[in-house]
C-alpha cells in the first residue's frame, strides 16, 4: 500500500472545490484511512497523505503504455473472492471511477469487494450515462445477463458484451448530445463494418482467450437502481446504497455510493436494503419530474 499524495489541508481544499472528488471520497474517514482503488490508470483518485491505498485492475501491466500510469499492486478480474490478494484486514473505502462498466462480471466484483470492507465501509463509483455518451443507442444491462455473467463466473468479456459493445458504440461525444444532436444520426465508431468487424472480434477474443476491454454493462441512474432491485431480491447484492444521484447537465457520468451495513440479520438487512432503494428511487423519480419541469420553461 502506498500514502495519498497531498496534505490533509490540500485535499479538503480540493475535495470542496471537486465535486467529483467529493463524491468518489463521500464517506472516508479521515485523516487516516485503508483504502482501495480499482481502475486508477493515469488519473488515479488523489488522496491526503494519512489514506493508505492499494491500486487494482485486471492485470498488472493494464495502465502499460499509458504515460504516468498508477503502479498496479493487485491483479484482479472481479470473479473469485478478493480477501487472499489484499489481506482480510478490513478496508474503509473502495473507490472505482469509470470502472464497473468494464467488469465482465458484476455481482461477482461487488461481492469481492463486500467481502473486504469493515462494517461501515463504502465503495464509491462513478458510472456512464449511456443516454449522454457513446453508448446512447445501446439497450441498457438487463437482471439476465447480470445473472449469466455471474453463473457462468466470467474473468473476461463475454462473446456477446464485445459484440454488444464493438458493433453499436457512436462516434458521439456528450457535448454533441446536450447540444441537441440525435446519437442514433452518428455513425459507428467501427463505420459500415461494424458488424463483421464485431463479430471478427469477439470470434478471435473467443478462441484466443484474450481480454479485451470493452462496456459489458450499459446504465442509466434509473436502470442502475432497477437492476440493484433485482438482485437484491435474489440474495445477490450484500450492500446497501447510501446515494445515488441524476446525471448533471452538460455531464455523462452518475454517481453511486454503498456501504458495507453493520447489520447481519439476513431479513434486517433485506428490509435495510429495499428501503433504501425505494427512497433513492422516489429521489431521482423526483429529480427526473423538475428537470422536465425545468425544460419545458
Amino acid at each position: 500500500m502506498r500514502p495519498g499524495s497531498l496534505t490533509l489541508d490540500a485535499f479538503l481544499a480540493r475535495r470542496a472545490a471537486d465535486r467529483r472528488l467529493a463524491r468518489l471520497t463521500h464517506d472516508m474517514p479521515l485523516p487516516e484511512a485503508r483504502g482501495l482503488e480499482f481502475g486508477p490508470g493515469d488519473n488515479p483518485t488523489p488522496l491526503p497523505e494519512g489514506v493508505q491505498v492499494a491500486y487494482l485492475d485486471h492485470a498488472l501491466d493494464a495502465g502499460a503504455g499509458l504515460p504516468g500510469a498508477a503502479p498496479i499492486d493487485h491483479a484482479w478480474t472481479g470473479s473469485g473472492p478478493l480477501a487472499p490478494l489484499v489481506g482480510r484486514a478490513p478496508y474503509d473505502i473502495a473507490i472505482a471511477a469509470q470502472v464497473a462498466q468494464y467488469v465482465p462480471n458484476l455481482l461477482g466484483w461487488l461481492r469481492g469487494i463486500h467481502g473486504v470492507l469493515r462494517a461501515g465501509g463504502v465503495l464509491n463509483l462513478s458510472l456512464p450515462d449511456k443516454r449522454f455518451m457513446f453508448d446512447a443507442t445501446r439497450p441498457v444491462s438487463t437482471l439476465a445477463e447480470l445473472v449469466e455473467a455471474d453463473l457462468l463466473g466470467l474473468t473476461r468479456p463475454s462473446p456477446r458484451q464485445l459484440f454488444g459493445h464493438a458493433s453499436e458504440v457512436r462516434a458521439v461525444a456528450p457535448a454533441q448530445i446536450w447540444a441537441g444532436e440525435d446519437p442514433a444520426a452518428a455513425p459507428r465508431l467501427a463505420g459500415e463494418a461494424a458488424l463483421p468487424h464485431a463479430h471478427a472480434q469477439a470470434e478471435a477474443a473467443l478462441a484466443a482467450g484474450t481480454y479485451v476491454p470493452c462496456h459489458c454493462w450499459v446504465f442509466t441512474p434509473e436502470a442502475f437502481l432497477d437492476l440493484v432491485a433485482g438482485a437484491t431480491r435474489l440474495g445477490l447484492f450484500p450492500f446497501v446504497l447510501n446515494r445515488i444521484g441524476a446525471t448533471e447537465v452538460g455531464g455523462f457520468e452518475f454517481y453511486v455510493s454503498m456501504r458495507r451495513d453493520a447489520e447481519e440479520d439476513p431479513d434486517a438487512l433485506r428490509r435495510l436494503q429495499e428501503g433504501a432503494i425505494d427512497h433513492l428511487g422516489r429521489l431521482l423519480a423526483q429529480q427526473r419530474r423538475t428537470a422536465t419541469l425545468l425544460a419545458g420553461r
